[in-house]
């Protein structure tokens, strides 16, 4: 699925969710009942974010399409900060305060992991460079000995 069409997708469901948590909210419904709904929500809104940030980075020649991203990262954007008024004010100051720490917790990590996926790539590379390196070396050995040899039993006869 091309990022625009996903971004889209991703949007729809995330408006379907935020309805969903505010309706539950304004019936009385337990938070812990909601995980699902704000899952979705978060999930959704980080597709809509890559996919603008992917816009952003590829020059969309499309303006429209790439505005239309932009638009809907920035209503999600609106639309978390609602949700995080919802909590705090509704009596759930706490519950916000530890699903920061732990997003930024699960970056953080996300971010150390991809930093030791690309060292660790940049190492193989490395290694694989070295051992052409050496085996170029040892044909060449090879080959000059071989010259060598070559040349020294043509001069003695």
């Amino acid at each position: 699925m091309d990022p625009i069409t996903a971004a889209a997708t991703a949007f729809a469901t995330a408006q379907a969710a935020v309805a969903g948590i505010q309706k539950a909210i304004k019936l009385g419904k337990d938070i812990n009942q909601l995980v699902g709904e704000f899952g979705k929500f978060f999930d959704a809104k980080d597709v809509v974010q890559k996919a603008a940030n992917d816009k952003a980075k590829k020059g969309q020649s499309d303006t429209g399409k790439a505005m239309e991203i932009v638009m809907q990262a920035n209503a999600l954007r609106e639309a978390e900060e609602q949700l995080k008024h919802q909590l705090i004010y509704g009596g759930y100051p706490e519950l916000w305060e530890q699903m920061l720490r732990e997003r930024m917790k699960i970056k953080q990590a996300r971010a150390a992991a991809e930093r030791e996926a690309k060292i660790a790539r940049r190492k193989l590379v490395a290694q694989r460079m070295f051992a052409a390196q050496i085996i170029g070396a040892a044909i060449t050995v090879v080959l000059l000995g071989a010259i060598i040899v070559f040349i020294v039993r043509q001069a003695m006869s």
